[in-house]
């Protein structure tokens, strides 16, 4: 039981991390969407449409790494919990 505990603490800190940095994500791709339609990218490195792109891809990758994160846990929780039943 004290696994689940543990799973569960996990998860919630994980799930609410989770959605703030995919709010976070929402919010740069609006300024994205705006910029495109615009036209208003910049020529320097931080500004332009190609540091925009990396920007975007470098947050879907964090929130896959994080979600990835999580199902690993709850799969090796799962595992650990039949190990202990079946001992």
């Amino acid at each position: 039981m004290e696994k689940i505990r543990e799973l569960i603490s996990l998860l919630e800190s994980g799930v609410e991390d989770y959605d703030a940095q995919l709010k976070v994500m929402q919010a740069e791709r609006l300024k994205y969407i705006r910029l495109s339609m615009t036209n208003g990218f910049g020529t320097e490195e931080g500004d332009s449409k190609e540091s925009w792109l990396l920007h975007l891809k470098q947050l879907e990758d964090a929130l896959t790494l994080r979600r990835d994160s999580i199902r690993q846990a709850i799969q090796q929780t799962a595992e650990d919990i039949q190990k202990e039943e079946n001992a």
